[in-house]
């Protein structure tokens, strides 16, 4: 039924407007955040909307963020704290523990994502720390990142004091990257790296 007074027009204007923000920004949060390209977000958005001239508008808008971010990731002429971060997931996935970053979205995907690299080695590995993607916002946001972290110990009287030994660990090789950590010594706390400027890098390697 058509409404003179056009108040549905522009609640439909305002839902239109909301979403395009909404989109947009995690268009920016994925491009700063390091991990998707350019085919990862549109794939992403090809599910989101089903409006061409929308899709092509954030599509363009998606283009010239990666390239504002490659002109700026060109100037990283130093090791970055992501940088770091790198260096210690990599030792750690090394002296068996499993360290994944960006590891699926919410907390049960980021385990999932754990168990299933575990079972892809050769050894059972010791445990396993991770972030998933909501951390990763946060942390491009200027949050901080936390991490999650466990022991796969099937012992449950071993557990706890297993999976405290993980988080020390944990701990102990980011410090030795230069990479600040917070943990309150309980295995029901995450570690947290306090807010740090989030530099990934897609383009070009650490110094």
């Amino acid at each position: 039924m058509h409404d003179d007074t056009g108040e549905n027009s522009d609640n439909d204007l305002d839902a239109s407007d909301s979403e395009t923000a909404f989109l947009r920004e995690q268009i920016e949060l994925a491009v700063l955040g390091g991990f998707d390209d350019e085919w990862d977000i549109e794939d992403w958005l090809a599910d989101e909307t089903t409006d061409e001239d929308l899709l092509n508008e954030l599509k363009a808008y998606a283009e010239e963020l990666f390239r504002q971010q490659q002109a700026r990731e060109e100037t990283w002429r130093t090791p970055t704290v992501n940088d770091a971060i790198d260096q210690a997931f990599e030792q750690l996935n090394e002296h068996g523990i499993v360290a994944l970053q960006n590891a699926g979205y919410t907390m049960s995907d980021g385990w999932s994502d754990a168990h299933e690299a575990a079972s892809e080695l050769p050894e059972k590995p010791r445990g396993a720390v991770f972030y998933h993607g909501q951390d990763l916002e946060f942390g491009v946001q200027g949050e901080g990142l936390m991490l999650a972290f466990g022991a796969f110990e099937d012992d449950e009287t071993k557990s706890e004091a297993a999976s405290t030994a993980i988080a020390q660990e944990v701990c102990d090789t980011l410090a030795a990257h230069g990479v600040k950590a917070k943990w309150e010594g309980s295995v029901h706390s995450r570690i947290e790296i306090p807010p740090f400027s989030w530099r990934k890098r897609r383009w070009t390697s650490a110094p």
